[in-house]
C-alpha cells in the first residue's frame, strides 16, 4: 500500500469547501447552549456518557446503566482510537508521513461490536469459555450494510462493491492463524450512495439493537411517568434514527477525507447534529 499523506492528505485539500458543505448543516444545529457538548463529543468516551447525569435525575436508570456499561466495553477501542487520531495529527504537525491500516478515501471497513473491546476473548471461539456462544456472537457481529437494506440501497444508487485488504486484526486473529479484516470500496456515480453504503458499512447490527434497547427503556419509563403514548414513541424513534444517522454519516465524512481524526470529529459532529434535531421535535 502506498504511504498516506498526514492528517488533512494533501491531495484532498481543494475538496475542503466540499467538505465543509457536508458538515455546515451539522454546525448550524448546533445550539449556543451545545457548546460545551460539541467539545467533548470529540472524545468518544465523553460523547458515550453524555447524558448519563441527566438520566440518573429523571431516575431513567436502566438506560443510563446501559450507557456507562458501553463506555466501558468500548474504553479500550475507544483509547486505540483516539491514540490512532494523534498519531495522525502528531505526523501532519511534524510534517511526516502517517501510514494508515489502509487507504481510507477508497474504502471503509466493517465495523464490529466486539472487535478490540474487553469483550473481544470472550467473542472468539478460541479464547471464550463459551465457544458455541461465540461463534453465534462472530455470526451476528454484522453491520447494516449486511441487512436486506444493502439489496435496496445498492439498486437504488447502483453500487458495486470490492474487498480491499488491511492490516487490521480480527477477532479469530492469532500467530498460527493470520486473519484481518477487509475493507468495502463502494463505486458508485453517487456521492450520497457511496456515504450511505460508508455509514451502514460503520454501524453494527448489535449496537444498534443496543441502542434500540435503550431508548425502548427510556420508552416505558416516559409512558409510565404519564407521557402520551403515541408522542412519545414518535419522539423515540426520531432520537434513534437521528442518533445513528448523525454518527454513521458523521463518521463516514471525516474518516473518508481526513482518516482516524476526522472519523472521531465527524462521529461528534453527528452526534451533536442528531441530538440537536431530535430536539427540535421534543
Amino acid at each position: 500500500m502506498s504511504e498516506i499523506s498526514p492528517i488533512l492528505y494533501q491531495n484532498e485539500i481543494n475538496k475542503l469547501p466540499q467538505i465543509q458543505s457536508d458538515y455546515e448543516d451539522v454546525k448550524k444545529r448546533v445550539d449556543k447552549g451545545n457548546k460545551l457538548s460539541s467539545i467533548f463529543d470529540i472524545c468518544p468516551i465523553f460523547r458515550r456518557v453524555e447524558n448519563v447525569p441527566e438520566k440518573f435525575e429523571a431516575s431513567d436508570y436502566i438506560p443510563a446503566a446501559g450507557l456507562v456499561s458501553l463506555a466501558v466495553l468500548n474504553a479500550p477501542e475507544d483509547w486505540r482510537d483516539m491514540k490512532s487520531a494523534f498519531s495522525q495529527i502528531k505526523s501532519g504537525a511534524q510534517g511526516k508521513n502517517y501510514t494508515p491500516t489502509y487507504d481510507y478515501r477508497k474504502a471503509q471497513h466493517p465495523f464490529s461490536f466486539f472487535r478490540g473491546t474487553l469483550l473481544h476473548n470472550f467473542a472468539n471461539p478460541a479464547t471464550s469459555p463459551f465457544p458455541n456462544f461465540a461463534k453465534w456472537l462472530l455470526k451476528n457481529d454484522t453491520t447494516l450494510w449486511d441487512t436486506k437494506l444493502k439489496n435496496y440501497i445498492s439498486k437504488k444508487f447502483d453500487i458495486n462493491t470490492t474487498p480491499i485488504n488491511t492490516t487490521i486484526k480480527n477477532i479469530t486473529d492469532s500467530e498460527t492463524k493470520p486473519s484481518l479484516v477487509l475493507a468495502k470500496q463502494f463505486t458508485t456515480k453517487s456521492p450520497f450512495g457511496e456515504l450511505t453504503a460508508r455509514a451502514m458499512t460503520r454501524t453494527t447490527k448489535i449496537g444498534a439493537a443496543v441502542l434500540g434497547g435503550l431508548e425502548t427503556a427510556h420508552l416505558i419509563k416516559e409512558i409510565s411517568d404519564g407521557e402520551n403514548a403515541l408522542k412519545a414513541t414518535a419522539q423515540s424513534a426520531i432520537n434513534f434514527t437521528s442518533s445513528i444517522a448523525g454518527i454513521g454519516y458523521g463518521g463516514a465524512i471525516g474518516a473518508k477525507h481526513f482518516g482516524p481524526a476526522g472519523s472521531l470529529i465527524g462521529m461528534g459532529l453527528g452526534a451533536i447534529a442528531g441530538n440537536s434535531i431530535s430536539k427540535v421535535f421534543d
